[in-house]
């Protein structure tokens, strides 16, 4: 941290947290930064700086067009957007307007978009332009407004359109532009129940603990309280001569609250993108307009194989940061060494986080960190490893494997409409109130947590637990391996088997690998099969396809 003595009088009221102080929204936070700093730039998209100035004109502009529009305090708006800056304004819009926010993947099925939006009682959605009509058909309850990403460009939005023409607005369609000229002209349906509870702000699409889809009720008291811890993550004093890469969505926990909403309650920018593109991220980076990172492994692998993320220009970044899926050791040592090379001091960290909490618990810091752990729990937050086996919990002492817990002021106020769901999960103990993770880990004597695996990964092999995770960080450590994921599968007599898929064109490896994971894990973790890939399937948000995987066999 440097001395509190050089910030200004303004900066020095951002560290202190003034900003969230009575904060009732999520807006609130922002409102306030906003207003001291109305000449940053608030948002970066595609070579566009958009100022805190611009950004709440915006936010106020599209907060009036939804309450004339005849929305009522309480109900849900849904937005399947990517990254783009009218994502960014209806998200602070709603809140702005006590309206729920409930964002989804922007690649999410016209079905799909029906379904999230019928749990959430949402009757109003903004869509991409080019799934627009589909969407509408697939929505008679509500009304559909289409959105082009290029939207904010000027010249380039009409060159945009060339390619992705608008759709002619009729029936429960409409465009952008004609709803916030006239909000008060749409013809919404009747009003639904909306069955959240009164404390949750923001409804979030989540596989839950136990990988059941269920939609996640977050407070925005919570969620502001970990954008208050943002600047301590980052080991920084202040965000306002800062930028992070913001790749990550909104309807990712992660990309909400520390991707976008934790940089603007601190003054800093986010270099947005309405699709991940390295060449356009290691643009960004070398022009110095990225001091932050957080991603999947796939975006750092991404960044590390593009031939100009190098050089002089790299010493601009400050610290990065990876979770949402397996992360090898080996890709953060290649991470840290490469930086290093171009005289740079920035180091990729593992944390670790569930929507539950949204997002991030846990984190290594450039000040605090130890390998092969997912860092400390940040301050005021407490996990801790629980035995559930005889149904009351158990807490477990220093370096034993068991069912990681967490307590603290950013936990989820419910799963909606699923009063057992959230029974189930949260729990009492020593006068604490805390959510159950699915997660198997441990906490060490120095406060450091271990995590293992999923609950839901373990796989037991004639009787004994095997840990998927494990077999994975040791294959990627060898040569001439990219990725590996271990499956299970019914093998013969029913029992459990795993396969093993490597994104390698080693072929030595098939018979290699077996021997290796049975030398140094056990054989019961010995793979069945090793089947080689060319490269990975990926879902929406960049982790491996299992499924498709399966399919290959």
């Amino acid at each position: 941290m440097k001395n509190n003595t050089l910030l200004t009088p303004n900066e020095q009221k951002i560290l202190r947290g003034e900003q969230f102080e009575g904060a009732q929204t999520l807006y609130d936070p922002v409102q306030k930064t906003a207003a001291l700093f109305p000449t940053h730039t608030a948002l970066r998209f595609l070579g566009k700086n958009i100022s805190y100035k611009t950004l709440s004109a915006q936010v106020e502009t599209y907060a009036n067009c939804l309450t004339a529009a005849g929305l009522s305090a309480g109900e849900a708006v849904t937005f399947a957007l990517p990254n783009i800056p009218e994502s960014v304004y209806l998200l602070y819009a709603a809140a702005k307007a006590g309206l729920r926010i409930a964002p989804i993947h922007p690649l999410s099925s016209p079905d799909a978009i029906a379904a999230a939006m019928q749990r959430s009682g949402s009757r109003l959605a903004f869509v991409l332009a080019d799934s627009a009509q589909n969407t509408a058909a697939a929505c008679p309850f509500a009304v559909v407004v289409a959105v082009s990403p290029a939207q904010s460009l000027g010249f380039k939005n009409a060159l945009y359109c060339l390619k992705h023409p608008m759709p002619k607005p009729s029936g429960n369609l409409t465009v952008l532009s004609a709803f916030l000229a006239a909000p008060h002209a749409l013809t919404l349906p009747p009003p639904s129940v909306c069955p959240a509870g009164e404390d949750t702000s923001i409804l979030l699409q989540s596989g839950g603990t136990t990988g059941t889809p269920k939609v996640i009720g977050l407070s925005a008291r919570a969620v502001n309280n970990l954008a208050a811890r943002g600047l301590g993550i980052l080991g920084r004093d202040k965000g306002t001569d800062c930028g992070m890469l913001s790749v990550l969505p909104v309807f990712h926990g992660f990309g909400l609250a520390m991707g976008i909403h934790a940089m603007l309650c601190h003054g800093g920018k986010n270099v947005i993108f309405p699709k991940f593109h390295r060449n356009s991220a290691v643009k960004e980076i070398q022009k110095g307009n990225v001091q932050f990172i957080i991603g999947v492994p796939r975006l750092y692998e991404a960044l590390l194989s593009h031939p100009r993320f190098g050089g002089k220009k790299l010493r601009s970044l400050v610290v990065a940061f990876v979770g949402g899926d397996f992360v090898s050791h080996a890709l953060l040592k290649k991470f840290d060494a490469h930086v290093a090379q171009s005289g740079g001091t920035c180091r990729l960290l593992e944390g670790y986080g569930l929507t539950e909490t949204v997002t991030v618990c846990s984190v290594n810091t450039a000040a605090e960190n130890r390998e092969e752990t997912v860092g400390k729990p940040l301050s005021g937050i407490e996990i801790a490893a629980f035995d559930f086996s005889d149904g009351a919990p158990v807490p477990l002492p220093a370096d034993q494997k068991g069912e990681l817990a967490i307590s603290g002021d950013t936990l989820m106020s419910e799963y909606v409409a699923d009063s057992a769901a959230t029974d189930a999960v949260f729990f009492t103990h020593d006068g604490k109130k805390w959510v159950r993770t699915g997660d198997c880990g441990s906490v060490d004597a120095d406060g450091f947590v271990h995590f293992v695996s999923r609950y839901k990964r373990i796989v037991k092999i004639h009787g004994i637990p095997v840990y998927p995770m494990e077999i994975e960080q040791l294959v990627v450590a060898q040569q001439n391996v990219s990725d590996a994921c271990a499956v299970p599968v019914q093998g013969k007599n029913n029992e459990q088997e795993i396969v093993l898929f490597v994104e390698s064109q080693d072929k030595t490896l098939t018979e290699t690998l077996p021997a290796l994971i049975e030398q140094k894990i056990s054989v019961f973790a010995k793979p069945a099969r090793v089947v080689l890939v060319e490269k990975f399937p990926l879902t929406n948000v960049s982790k491996i396809d299992t499924k498709k995987l399966i399919e290959l066999l």
